[in-house]
């Protein structure tokens, strides 16, 4: 499939690490974070959020031995301004401000048919747009390789938020931890919003599943898709074969041929 990493990577000196591990271990005693266990041996250390700290627990950090070749650790992390707090010991940064939230999700980042879908909600409505599947493609001039499907949704993302008349004055942003929302979550830092990483329920999800399940069969004239989040892990390849293989038969222009794996379809 054509899913990319959520998470970023740096490289840190031995004296650096020691530092990282003290504090992480300091805020693990405060109550902040909790131990991950991995089947592992180049880890060194793992940690996730405690949600009633205000970090959420899709939160987590990785740290891995020394790498003679890289010259330092590899500090794995879904977002690096929290880990930074916590080093800093800045935690009245994980209390929340006393604003209105917005949410935010995406849609069908690992369905092979049609474009990405962005949502905002305010618990109340739910606003949604689409980055078309041609930002996907091989053969486009915005095509996958390009990079611009991630400023496209970044875009479209702002513009949902700003439509619910938001500011950072008045409004905080909750956002799923995807890779394709990266960019958006940054663009939104940049322009002053308080932006918190959270796993995503309730109203926004269930809406947003529906709405790109109504759109993916505007698209191909047929209910098609699948709801990976609903399925048995080991029933979600033959749904995605499946659907590959409506595209091949009737909308091969439907297909994110810009995935690597998709080459074939080329």
């Amino acid at each position: 499939m054509g899913i990319r990493s959520e998470k970023t990577t740096v490289v840190l000196s031995k004296g650096e690490i020691r530092n990282v591990l003290s504090r992480l271990r300091e805020a693990q005693d405060l109550g902040y974070l909790e131990t991950r266990t991995e089947n592992n041996s180049y880890l060194l250390a793992s940690f996730k959020g405690v949600e009633s700290m205000g970090i959420s627990p899709k939160w987590n950090v990785k740290i891995y031995t020394f790498n003679k070749k890289k010259r330092g650790h590899s500090v794995v992390c879904v977002d690096m301004k929290v880990l930074w707090k916590l080093v800093q010991k800045e935690y009245d940064y994980f209390i929340p401000p006393d604003l209105e939230t917005l949410r935010i999700d995406d849609a069908g980042w690992g369905f092979p048919l049609c474009g990405v879908m962005v949502g905002v909600t305010d618990e109340s409505t739910v606003e949604t747009a689409v980055v078309p599947v041609e930002y996907f493609r091989h053969d486009t001039e915005v095509g996958f390789e390009t990079g611009l499907y991630l400023e496209k949704y970044a875009q479209l993302g702002l513009e949902l938020v700003e439509g619910f008349g938001a500011s950072p004055k008045t409004h905080r942003i909750e956002i799923c931890s995807g890779y394709v929302n990266q960019p958006l979550r940054s663009l939104l830092r940049k322009r002053k919003y308080d932006v918190r990483v959270v796993e995503i329920k309730g109203l926004l999800q269930r809406h947003l599943e529906d709405a790109f399940r109504r759109y993916v069969e505007e698209q191909v004239g047929e209910d098609i898709y699948y709801d990976p989040k609903d399925m048995p892990e080991t029933s979600i390849p033959k749904s995605y074969r499946a659907c590959l293989e409506f595209g091949r038969r009737h909308c091969p222009e439907k297909i994110k041929t810009g995935w690597k794996a998709l080459e074939t379809e080329r």
